[in-house]
């Protein structure tokens, strides 16, 4: 599955979420959030690690949704 070119809007943000696979068949949670087409903050390899693409990109979303909540406060 390709992420790059899924995209969620979060508060005036947009979340890129980018899950990488990282030894052993893990993935790892990772994203960019980005503000009118600037990027403002790019996480990766984000611990936990997961066994599946599909929860580590879920992990990605939520840890940029709670970034963007801690920069908006």
């Amino acid at each position: 599955m390709d992420d790059s070119d899924e995209h969620l809007d979060y508060k005036g943000y947009t979340i890129f979420p980018i899950p990488t696979a990282g030894s052993g068949g893990v993935w790892y949670a990772g994203y960019e959030i980005a503000k009118r087409g600037i990027t403002v903050r790019v996480r990766r390899n984000l611990f936990p690690g997961f066994f599946y693409h599909d929860a580590a990109r879920v992990d990605s979303i939520e840890y940029a949704k709670l970034e963007i909540d801690q920069m908006s406060s």
